[in-house]
C-alpha cells in the first residue's frame, strides 16, 4: 500500500513490529494535516509461526494493543479464506480497541478484505457487511465480557465509529501467484 518492503516469510511479517517514517509531499501536507506518516507493520495476528507457543494469544492481545494505541488509523488486512481464524483475529482486535476507550481514544479502523472475487457486486458485499457488522458485534459482547466491561457495551460502534458503508474495502487478489515472490496484481 505504500509502496515498502519488509521482511517477510509465509507472505506475513515476521518477528515483532517493523516501522518507517515517511515524509509527506509538500502538496499532501495540507490535506492529510502532517508532516510524516509512521506506517508500522505487525507479524500478523494468529501467526503460524507462534501458534506452538504457550502464551501466543497474550502475545497477541499485547501487539494489537501496541499497534492500536500508536496508531491514528489502523487498517485490517483479511483474507476471506479461513472464517474461524478471523474471528479469533477480531475477538484480538477488539480488546485492543475496548482497552484503547478506556483511556480516551478512539483510532479509526479500515477493514481491507482481500481476495474479493467480485468487488463491484454491491448487492452480495452489503450482505458481507451486514454479516460482518453482526460478527464484530459479536465478538464486542464476548469482549466486553472479558474484560468486565459489560455496562454500555453491546455493540461494536460502543467501541468506535464504525460506518459499515465507509470503512470496508474490497479488493481482488493482490498476487499473480504464490506470495512471497508473487508478481503484484
Amino acid at each position: 500500500m505504500f509502496g515498502l518492503q519488509f521482511p517477510v516469510a509465509s507472505g506475513r511479517c515476521t518477528r515483532g513490529a517493523f516501522m518507517t517514517l515517511l515524509k509527506v509531499k509538500e502538496n499532501f501536507r495540507e490535506e492529510l494535516g502532517c508532516h510524516f506518516i509512521l506506517v508500522i507493520d505487525t507479524e500478523g495476528l494468529k501467526a503460524p509461526e507462534l501458534a506452538s507457543l504457550e502464551d501466543s494469544y497474550e502475545h497477541d492481545n499485547e501487539l494489537a494493543t501496541l499497534v492500536v494505541g500508536l496508531s491514528d488509523i489502523t487498517i485490517i488486512n483479511m483474507a476471506m479464506e479461513n472464517t474461524s481464524e478471523m474471528k479469533d483475529i477480531l475477538q484480538i482486535v477488539v480488546h485492543a480497541f475496548l482497552r484503547m476507550k478506556e483511556i480516551g481514544k478512539k483510532p479509526s479502523c479500515q477493514f481491507v478484505h482481500q481476495n474479493v472475487s467480485d468487488v463491484s457486486a454491491y448487492e452480495k458485499n452489503m450482505r458481507d457487511r451486514k454479516k460482518f457488522l453482526e460478527q464484530l458485534d459479536e465478538m464486542t459482547k464476548v469482549a466486553a465480557n472479558m474484560e468486565k466491561k459489560k455496562r454500555g457495551i453491546t455493540c461494536f460502534s460502543d467501541v468506535m465509529d464504525y460506518d459499515p458503508e465507509k470503512h470496508n474495502w474490497y479488493i481482488p487478489g493482490l498476487w499473480q501467484g504464490d506470495p512471497p515472490m508473487a508478481p503484484v496484481n
